[in-house]
């Protein structure tokens, strides 16, 4: 029976033994298990602190090209006005070229009409004074006509 309780004081101080090499094996997991999270968390950061550095990167590369695209753009829509400027300005010198050979023309007909008026208003006016010839010599007959029968009247009413 000794034996036995020897047995079972070696075995039971066998069980502490291995469970106190258990426990702090399994503290010894628990705590490289808690490093390792941590470090997952860290490594976790970091990535997603490298994605995000990444992705800064990335939206910093598109916006210089967009303001590249932009500039060019701007520079393409800048010479699109200037030509556009220079052919509104060939195209109004075409309408004053235009309007003056108009005016040339609107100026020779009003020159050709103020002639023809010209002319006509000296026909005119010779008209009027061959009728003013016509009436003073109209007159001086009438005149004639009038002492004549004057005379005659007074010759009849003296008779």
């Amino acid at each position: 029976f000794e034996l036995m309780e020897t047995d079972f004081v070696s075995l039971n101080s066998k069980i502490e033994e291995i469970s106190l090499e258990r426990k702090k094996s399994c503290d010894s997991y628990m705590s490289l298990f808690k490093r390792l999270e941590e470090r997952i968390k860290n490594l976790e950061m970091m990535e997603s602190g490298f994605k995000i550095n990444c992705l800064k990167s990335k939206l910093d590369e598109i916006s210089m090209e967009r303001e590249k695209s932009y500039d060019a753009d701007g520079s393409r829509v800048q010479k699109l006005e200037e030509r556009i400027k220079n052919l509104e300005l060939m195209e109004s010198g075409f309408k004053i070229d235009c309007l003056k050979s108009k005016l040339e023309e609107i100026s020779l007909e009003k020159k050709k009409a103020y002639d023809a008026d010209e002319s006509l208003v000296q026909k005119h006016e010779e008209l009027v004074k061959n009728l003013e010839l016509i009436e003073s010599g109209l007159k001086s007959k009438l005149e004639e006509v009038s002492l004549e029968r004057k005379r005659a009247d007074d010759d009849d009413g003296s008779r």
